[in-house]
């Protein structure tokens, strides 16, 4: 509902500009005559030939800006915007967390609980037989993972070495 307001008062604060800086155009242009009568004029005949090219342009690019700003604040306000869940310090790590694991598939979850048994750190070649999967799959999950930024994976020996990312492993577990 917030969102909306917003957008409502951007909305009408555009118009309003735009009303003024057309009676402003016309108290300009046309000192001797009303410029309630130069407006109506406008609206309902167009711009006349005798107003010069400037004040065209420049009336079109006012136009132009605001129907930009209004496609902006729709954009901005009304469609679904990206929530940073990773922010430091917003204290729902706990809830990240429970995010991410939902999105995960069977076998990342298999293995993510075999990280978190073993307090976050296993070498790979244990996983695969914990975990119950070859170790190709085993492999490509790990990978898939670590792209997401779930693990950390680093080359020990003949296997790696798999760790779960701080801010994951901390949200499984808060320090309290």
């Amino acid at each position: 509902m917030e969102k909306l307001q917003i957008l409502l008062i951007m909305l009408v604060s555009a118009a309003g500009g735009l009303a003024v800086s057309g009676y402003i155009l016309a108290l300009i242009l046309t000192p001797t005559e009303s410029p309630l009568e130069v407006l109506s004029q406008l609206l309902t005949k167009g711009f006349p030939a005798t107003f010069p090219f400037l004040v065209l342009f420049s009336s079109l690019l006012f136009l132009c800006t605001v129907l930009a700003s209004m496609v902006g604040v729709i954009y901005f306000l009304v469609l679904p915007e990206m929530k940073n869940y990773y922010a430091a310090g917003n204290g729902n790590g706990k809830e990240n967390t429970a995010i991410v694991l939902r999105t995960l598939k069977p076998e990342e979850r298999c293995i993510v609980n075999v990280l978190d048994v073993h307090g976050g750190t296993y070498l790979q070649k244990y996983i695969t037989k914990e975990a119950g999967l070859s170790r190709l799959k085993t492999h490509r999950v790990v990978a898939a993972l670590s792209e997401r930024g779930i693990v950390q994976v680093e080359k020990y020996g003949n296997t790696n070495q798999v760790s779960l990312a701080k801010w994951f492993h901390d949200g499984m577990h808060p320090v309290k």
